[in-house]
């Protein structure tokens, strides 16, 4: 037996036991380990005990053996926790610091914001006082960035016959089906003097004859001056859609539409703060971009507003004149009835009551003057008004024809049914006349100011006129000239519309996409229901109708999700509409409801004794009821 004294550990080879023994231990050793199986392992010896291979009971700062005998215990190398070389804790916390520091001075400038009890505090008569700024919650703003057309819900899908076509040719698509927008770090510094120039340019030959809101020398002392929130918001939502016309023109060049429109709304809870005026102006130049993406504004909304913040300055009421010069007031009356023809757009195409009637206005139309004769603020008899056969691209001739043309269709939409024939010829021969006297230019400017397109909106017009809308009497017959009249006028618009995509006058929009699909749609639903119309156009030609259609849609679309959607859907109905003409050919049932559900009917006249009529019956159960003109898509508002 060794001596216990002589420190000799237990494990040394002296003290090993017999194999016999050893077999035993290991016996009790296990049964022990299965005994304490859910207890922890003990913690790492220190450097001495495991040099000296004895027990440690781990006990800090100094473990058991180590005091009793006086020794410095020094911890075991496993138990100290070193830091990894490539840790980033440090770079995370100095970035934690320098948020936590942009965070206090952005506070810092929210408070120093003066905030008015009420936004009538502000000035009414343009501009805003000096520091008196107020910024509303985000709420409001973002209300108005809200796709015109959400995606509907499923407990909705089965009473949605009334809502007219955009809502399903754009239902589930958003703003990020367009293509991809520029980097997210985009700022105006990254353009240049001569791009920024050229899309303010774009701006005003291209899309000001059709809304005139600005006044083109007074924006270009807000362009050079660039100071205050509302002058940025102008310049941006500006370039924004000079920058999205280009993008339409031309093949070449990043799509930074998107990027300055960010950049504009970032100021728009400013543009809501401000006085009315600027508000409107504002809420207008908004509703003109979201008529090209409709799924980035609502434009229902947008522009609801602006015309209940007009109508609320009396910009309705010719006693609002007189108080401030010609420049003043010509402005006030471009501001209102671009308003106006907005409103009309919006209303009649998304199948709702219109926002003011027009018995409510006194109004008078603005002059035909361009921005610089309006400047020099001349005295009105004294203007010279030289005759010529052509108009001035540059003045109000083409917007004063399209609000003559707005005017029309509304009335064309609020038709009653007394005395219906009559009211329709009147408005047959008004259109008529409208399309003679429209302006003509030497050299067009823009799409608006095109024959084919003053022909697109004229067949537009005749379509709505003389397709059976809710006016309709119950028993009253759709003559065949009727009938003829809608499909002719269908079959001209999209022959208009293929001249203006040869001429590279119109590429995507909203509105050409809606108004060549519902004209294609029109026309197969005529030949769908008159077998004379039939007789005269062959199966041939009608193909090739459709297949124009389908590849306008396509190009207009750029390969947009809506255009693939709305060409196949053409595609179909148009396959349904060919078989009528080969004898004994069955076609699907419910092709019929779908052209009902196109028309805004399905749900309108849910009660029919024909709810799918056969394929080789004339439609003239749907012309005989008619369908309601309220839930109708009417493109020519919108053109």
């Amino acid at each position: 037996m060794p001596d216990e004294s002589s420190g000799i550990p237990d494990g040394s080879p002296s003290s090993r036991p017999s194999p016999p023994e050893a077999s035993d231990d290991l016996a009790r050793r296990r049964q022990i380990r299965a005994r304490r199986r859910g207890l922890k392992r003990s913690s790492a010896a220190c450097e001495r005990c495991r040099t000296r291979k004895q027990k440690c009971d781990g006990k800090l700062p100094v473990c058991g053996p180590c005091d009793a005998v006086g020794a410095v215990c020094v911890p075991s190398d496993r138990l100290v926790i070193r830091p990894e070389t490539d840790c980033q804790c440090d770079e995370l916390r100095a970035r934690v610091r320098e948020l936590e520091r942009q965070n206090g001075c952005l506070r810092a400038q929210l408070q120093s914001i003066p905030r008015p009890q009420s936004t009538n505090e502000l000035a009414l008569d343009g501009g805003q006082r000096d520091g008196q700024v107020t910024v509303p919650s985000l709420s409001g703003a973002s209300r108005m960035l809200l796709p015109t057309f959400p995606r509907l819900p499923a407990s909705e899908l089965g009473e949605s016959g009334f809502l007219s076509s955009p809502w399903r040719l754009w239902d589930g698509l958003g703003v990020t089906s367009t293509p991809e927008a520029s980097e997210p770090d985009f700022t105006t510094a990254s353009l240049t003097e001569e791009e920024k120039m050229e899309l303010v340019d774009i701006f005003f030959v291209k899309r000001w004859p059709q809304y005139p809101v600005l006044h083109r020398p007074t924006f270009m002392e807000w362009y050079h001056q660039a100071a205050g929130d509302l002058r940025t918001f102008y310049v941006n939502i500006v370039l924004a859609i000079g920058a999205l016309e280009k993008k339409r023109s031309t093949s070449s060049g990043q799509a930074i539409h998107q990027s300055l429109f960010r950049l504009a709304v970032t100021k728009l809870n400013h543009i809501l703060a401000a006085n009315d005026r600027d508000c409107v102006q504002g809420l207008l130049l908004l509703s003109m971009y979201g008529s090209y993406e409709p799924q980035a504004v609502d434009i229902w909304h947008t522009t609801g507003l602006a015309l209940r913040l007009a109508v609320g300055m009396n910009m309705h009421r010719r006693e609002s004149l007189g108080r401030r010069g010609l420049l003043h007031d010509e402005m006030t009356k471009r501001l209102f009835w671009s308003i106006y023809a907005m409103d009309r757009s919006i209303c009649i195409a998304m199948g709702r009551p219109l926002g003011i009637q027009d018995a409510d206005l006194t109004m008078p139309l603005p002059l035909c003057l361009t921005d610089e004769a309006l400047l020099a603020q001349y005295e009105v008899q004294a203007l010279p008004v030289p005759p010529s056969l052509t108009s001035n691209p540059r003045d109000m001739s083409t917007f004063l024809h399209i609000v003559q043309l707005r005017r029309l269709n509304a009335g064309i939409y609020c038709l009653k049914a007394q005395s219906l024939e009559s009211t329709r010829a009147r408005y047959y021969v008004e259109l008529n006349q409208w399309l003679v006297s429209a302006p003509r230019y030497m050299n067009p400017a823009c799409m608006n100011q095109t024959s084919e397109w003053f022909h697109i909106a004229y067949h537009q017009a005749v379509m709505n006129l003389y397709r059976p809308s809710y006016t309709s009497l119950p028993n009253s017959t759709v003559s065949p000239d009727a009938i003829s009249l809608c499909a002719d006028s269908a079959i001209s618009l999209i022959i208009n519309y293929s001249s203006l995509h040869a001429k590279n006058r119109i590429t995507y929009s909203f509105v050409a996409l809606t108004s060549l699909f519902m004209a294609a749609v029109t026309m197969l639903y005529s030949i769908r229901a008159s077998p004379a119309l039939r007789k005269d156009l062959t199966k041939a030609v009608i193909q090739s109708n459709i297949n124009i259609c389908c590849s306008l849609l396509r190009a207009i679309a750029s390969g947009r999700a809506e255009g693939e959607r709305s060409a196949s859907i053409l595609q179909r109905l148009g396959t349904a509409t060919l078989a009528i003409f080969d004898s004994g050919v069955d076609v699907e049932g419910g092709i019929d409801t779908e052209f009902l559900s196109w028309f805004g009917l399905k749900s309108q006249h849910g009660d029919l004794s024909h709810n799918t009529p056969s394929v080789d019956m004339a439609w003239n159960d749907l012309f005989d009821s008619g369908f309601d003109f309220g839930g109708l898509f009417c493109n020519d508002m919108l053109l």
